[in-house]
């Protein structure tokens, strides 16, 4: 049960653990809608609307055997994720298909003129 920042979140499921997020701010109610959606946790509890009862609603959640079963297949998708090779292939997933030739700066240009 955490605040649901993408660094909490990422760390607990990447220890397997089911996760109640009670969001209030920033992103965390996306992650607690995202942890939900993948069925690793309970709906996100807004703090301002967080008691007992819903409190004792999410453990029940997080005791079911498929949703800790749920967070051991993440678990296991993120330890065998290359996430610089992920992030290269995104970023040139993105590019444009044809790029403008580089050129060369003049002869006199002052980065040139600067280290010589």
């Amino acid at each position: 049960v955490h605040h649901g920042g993408a660094g909490t979140t990422a760390a607990g499921l990447k220890a397997a653990c089911p996760t109640t997020i009670v969001p209030f701010f920033g992103d965390q109610p996306f992650w607690g809608e995202r942890v939900h959606a993948r069925g690793l946790g309970p709906p996100p509890i807004p703090v301002d609307q967080f008691s007992l009862d819903k409190l004792v609603s999410a453990i029940d959640f997080m005791l079911d055997p498929k949703v800790k079963e749920n967070a051991v297949a993440i678990a296991k998708a993120m330890e065998d994720e290359d996430g610089v090779s992920g992030a290269v292939m995104a970023f040139h997933k993105h590019l444009p298909k044809n790029l403008p030739q580089p050129s060369t700066p003049p002869r006199e240009s002052h980065f040139v003129s600067f280290f010589n």
